[in-house]
Order: structure tokens, then C-alpha cells, then sequence
């Protein structure tokens, strides 16, 4: 019987295919934490530079020490064109983060980015796009709006998985469990639920501050509606700030010149 003859293979592409395989490999790890500061000049103006206290705090020997061994990066924005260099030097020096801080002044509508003016948040998600982040802080205001929210989201719906933002106004005494967060973060790889919810609940309680934590298939297809009804129970529970411990002093020192 005679025999077939076997093709023989075409040299070195069973091993070209194996090198191409294997080129496809994860891709290395992420930076712990990006701090974006909008319009520092501004900011620092206004007292609401959050981004440079931050920045500050963790050059100490003792924030040196806690977070060790977490890749934590800084911008600083000015103008558009300077920002897009920024971020691709950022990019280029870090890759990409778990966690993006935007601090800046902001509405529903969207964030003044850069001192070149207010942009839409899907104008912002785009920027953060490529950082890949699995949660965004947003130390703005109104930053925690469903629409605001929505419009971050999408540009970042395959990487995005949280977002933690205020559905009305932030004031300064009001922004430090956001920091909290971030370190809880930083520390254990994960926000715990209950914690989380528990500081968020005594940060009403204390200042006023409301801080919503939103996930994508919140404020998706489907749940304008839901999402909608949140906004208004921020609203509904709007009063502004206040400073509870510095209420109880002053009662207790009313108490006492009247005893």
C-alpha cells in the first residue's frame, strides 16, 4: 500500500505561533492611586486643594512607612494642552491605577478640569480612560448626581466598578472620610461594606456630608429611574454643613452660664 506522504511543517511557525502566545501576557500591575488636582491655582485660592494636602502627608516618615510599597502619583492641572502631557507622562512613568482621587469644582453638568473650563463628565471619563481605574474618588460638587454619574461611567464601564461621590454640594469639613476611604483602600486592597456604610452614615450624622457609593448597574440601562429617586433623597436631606462636636460645645457652654 503506498504511503501518503506527510506535509512537512513550514519551519518555525509552530514556535512563531507559541512566541505569539506568549507575547500576550498580563499586563503588569497597576499603581495603587492617581490624585488628579483640577485647576490647582484655583483651588489653592479657595482653600480646597485637597490634592496637595494629600501629596504633603504623604511625604512624611510615617505615611512612608503605612503605605510602603504603594505607587502613588500626583497631577497638577493647569491648561488642556498641558494636561494631556501630564497624564500621557503619568501614563508612561506608572501605567495604570486601581484607584483615581479627582479633587475640583464641579456641578451636575461637569468639572472644570483645567482653568480652561467647565467639561463634561464623559468629557472627564474619557481623560481617566486610559488608567484603566477600578474606583474613582470624586472630592467634587454634585460630582455624585446620577446623570454626572452615568456619564463618568461610560467611557469606563469595562474597568470601572465604583464610584464614591457627593450628590450635593461638598464642603471642606465634609471630605475627609472620602480620604478614609482611600486609605482603607490602600491598606487592605478593598473597602469593607459595613465600614464603609457606617462612616459615611457618621459623616451626616457629624458634618452634614453626604457621600454616595455608586456601582455601573446602578445607574445603567434600565435604572434612571431608581437612580433618579436618589437624587432627590440627597436633596430631601440637603442642609448644608455643620459642625456637630462644635454644636455640643457651644450647648454645653450655654448650659454652664445659665447654671
Amino acid at each position: 500500500m503506498p504511503t501518503v506522504p506527510r506535509k512537512r511543517p513550514i519551519p518555525g511557525r509552530t514556535h512563531r505561533h507559541g512566541r505569539e502566545r506568549q507575547i500576550k501576557t498580563r499586563k503588569p500591575p497597576r499603581g495603587h492611586l492617581l490624585v488628579i488636582e483640577c485647576d490647582s491655582g484655583k483651588l489653592a485660592a479657595d482653600q480646597l486643594n485637597l490634592g496637595t494636602v494629600l501629596e504633603r502627608l504623604a511625604e512624611t516618615s510615617l505615611a512612608r512607612t503605612v503605605l510602603a510599597n504603594k505607587r502613588i502619583a500626583f497631577v497638577k492641572t493647569t491648561t488642556e494642552e498641558k494636561l494631556k502631557q501630564d497624564l500621557a507622562n503619568t501614563f508612561q512613568r506608572h501605567g495604570r491605577f486601581r484607584s483615581i482621587l479627582v479633587v475640583g469644582h464641579s456641578n451636575e453638568t461637569g468639572l472644570v478640569l483645567t482653568s480652561d473650563g467647565l467639561r463634561n463628565w464623559r468629557t472627564v471619563g474619557n481623560w481617566l480612560r486610559i488608567f484603566e481605574p477600578e474606583s474613582v474618588f470624586l472630592a467634587a460638587c454634585e460630582a455624585g448626581r446620577s446623570k454626572a454619574i452615568r456619564d463618568l461611567f461610560d467611557p469606563m464601564r469595562k474597568s470601572l466598578r465604583q464610584v464614591f461621590a457627593s450628590p450635593v454640594a461638598l464642603h471642606r469639613n465634609q471630605s475627609p472620610p472620602l480620604v478614609m476611604l482611600i486609605l482603607m483602600l490602600l491598606m487592605r486592597g478593598r473597602i469593607d461594606e459595613d465600614q464603609s456604610g457606617a462612616l459615611r452614615l457618621a459623616n451626616y450624622a457629624l458634618t452634614g456630608g453626604q457621600l454616595f457609593r455608586w456601582r455601573y448597574n446602578e445607574t445603567g440601562p434600565g435604572e434612571e429611574v431608581r437612580a433618579a429617586l436618589w437624587d432627590g433623597v440627597a436633596s430631601l436631606f440637603d442642609h448644608g454643613a455643620w459642625d456637630l462636636a462644635d454644636l455640643l460645645r457651644r450647648i454645653s457652654r450655654n448650659k454652664a452660664g445659665r447654671s
